[in-house]
This record gives structure tokens, C-alpha cells and sequence, in this order.
């Protein structure tokens, strides 16, 4: 399951990347650009969700929903919650 998690985050990181250095181009007006954004955003977003519930499981919990496995990481210390 570990070596799941780890593909997961490099997905992760890798979109993450994608978005970050084509964030200031005017990406908005190019649809090609802007259609790669919203495509790179779902899958860093589909990622997040994956990482969640496998690390759920791995905890001996079962994987939920989303805002759930999210709200039961952050109880439990695993992920933080930062405010702006």
C-alpha cells in the first residue's frame, strides 16, 4: 500500500508543478491552456482523495467519503488545516 501512496503523491506533485508554472500565464483566455489547467486541478484533486483513503485504511480505519477520511486525518494529526 506504501508504494501506492508514494505514485499517488508523485501524480500529485507532478500536476501540482503543471499548474504552478503555467499559473501566471494568462491561461484563462487560451482554452487549450485553460482546458490542460482544469484537467491537471481534477486529477491533483482525484489524488488527494486516493492519498486520504488509502491512508485511512492504512490506520485500520475504513476509507469514507472525502470530507470524511479528510476530517478523520486531521483529527488524528496527520494533515493540518491552515486558515488563508
Amino acid at each position: 500500500m506504501l508504494k501506492r501512496i508514494q505514485e499517488k503523491i508523485e501524480v500529485l506533485l507532478d500536476r501540482l508543478e503543471f499548474m504552478e508554472y503555467h499559473i501566471d500565464d494568462d491561461w484563462s483566455g487560451d482554452r487549450m491552456l485553460r482546458k490542460a489547467m482544469y484537467k491537471e486541478f481534477q486529477e491533483a484533486a482525484e489524488a488527494a482523495s486516493n492519498i486520504s483513503a488509502m491512508l485511512r485504511r492504512c490506520m485500520n480505519s475504513s476509507a469514507k467519503d472525502d470530507y470524511s477520511n479528510i476530517d478523520f486525518l486531521i483529527q488524528k494529526g496527520i494533515v493540518s488545516w491552515a486558515d488563508g
